[in-house]
């Protein structure tokens, strides 16, 4: 039925909406989560490329001290050579690192400092030549007059933009003096590369997880409901489910002013075979006619056992020509029926229709359907019980 298929849709679009908005506050906080996590690793990553190469540095002070003691560099000196080396290493542990900028610096005053090495490439834009100034953090300071390591969160900064810094000290083990610092940056665009990549496999899961979960949802609620309105003999709708589509069959005919039928069947004295024969025979008799109504509607679920051995068929569309012809199948198809143990008895129904109209009521139409069931069993006669 289109109504029937359009609950269905509103169904699976409120499941989907109520999976999405249940997914959506674990993926929230699972994303924001990691965004942390992945800055911490950020900053411990500067913080021991930092770490790393000052201990490095200070473990060669003799060459690296007379560079940051130095106010200018005469080209082609050795002390430039020196600097042209170190420079080259710079670039290479930068490449290797991922690194946004890696440099060193020594404190001129509690808000300047001044570049030394730096991992650019000579003559570019973001190079720093040697003494150039820049400004100075907090953390940059603490290093400086401490000789502690130090990392900041994202700042940023008019000049170089949005980074996060670490910072380690340059010591000359014989003084235990502070000749300088490495800094090493990541900039926000790195850090937001990798959350995006993060943020697009977080969305694909829980989205694919949402998916799953609301079609699950969905063809389980389905199944539940088609189970309710299931007879378990027969496979048939049972007497809820007849109600149901009597009803909703009903309102699409007064939409569409199209007649309908329906029928309701019983078994001749089906008393006297569940009597005679016993109850597994009659449940033989039953799943029979459940059967025979299938195949006749071919399992349009507009057949039902209403109860015992009281069945409804729904004819939409059709008039009282066509029930007639239902009618004369489903006595033919039981006049032929070969049911084992009961000694070549014949099952014989009595089908009572019921045509609605315009203005006839549910009701009115199950109580015209019973009254020519009525008088059809009236005109039947049971066979002695053997």
């Amino acid at each position: 039925m289109p109504y029937s298929k359009i609950k269905k849709r509103y169904l699976l679009l409120l499941l989907f909406l109520m999976v999405g908005v249940a997914v959506s506050v674990p993926t929230y906080f699972t994303y924001h989560r990691t965004r942390a996590i992945l800055l911490e690793e950020i900053q411990s990553n500067a913080l021991n490329s930092a770490h790393a190469i000052a201990t490095f540095l200070s473990s060669d002070i003799e060459q690296y001290r007379p560079l940051s003691e130095a106010t200018t560099l005469i080209e082609g000196s050795e002390l430039h050579q020196t600097y042209l080396g170190y420079n080259s290493l710079m670039r290479t542990i930068k490449e290797k690192s991922d690194a946004t900028f890696i440099y060193t610096s020594k404190y001129l005053d509690d808000q300047t400092s001044a570049f030394i090495l730096d991992g650019e490439e000579s003559g570019t834009v973001l190079f720093s030549p040697f003494g150039s100034h820049d400004g100075m953090d907090e953390e940059e300071l603490h290093t400086f007059l401490t000789g502690e390591s130090t990392v900041s969160d994202l700042k940023e900064d008019p000049e170089w933009g949005t980074y996060l810094s670490a910072y380690a000290a340059i010591i000359d083990r014989r003084d235990t003096s502070v000749v300088g610092l490495v800094g090493v940056d990541y900039s926000k665009d790195h850090f937001d590369q990798l959350t995006s990549r993060f943020a697009l496999l977080l969305n694909l899961s829980f989205a694919l997880f949402a998916v799953v979960t609301a079609l699950a949802l969905y063809a389980a609620i389905l199944t539940i409901q088609d189970h309710s309105g299931l007879d378990e003999l027969t496979g048939l709708g049972n007497k809820r489910a007849f109600n149901r589509t009597l009803r909703l069959i009903l309102e699409e005919a007064k939409k569409r002013k199209q007649p309908f039928v329906l029928c309701m069947l019983d078994i001749d004295c089906f008393k006297s075979i569940n009597d005679t024969y016993g109850h597994p025979v009659g449940d033989l008799v039953l799943q029979s006619m459940g059967k025979a109504l299938l195949d006749l509607t071919q399992k349009n679920r507009s057949c039902f056992r209403i109860g015992g051995d009281e069945f409804a068929l729904i004819l939409p569309s059709s008039g009282r020509l066509q029930a007639e012809q239902a009618k004369r199948e489903l006595c033919n198809h039981f006049k032929h029926l070969d049911i084992p143990n009961l000694h070549d008895r014949k099952v014989t129904v009595s089908i009572g229709i019921g045509e609605w109209v315009t203005g006839i009521t549910a009701e009115t139409l199950v109580s015209y359907a019973d009254k020519d069931l009525y008088e059809q069993k009236r005109k039947k006669v049971c066979p002695a019980t053997p």
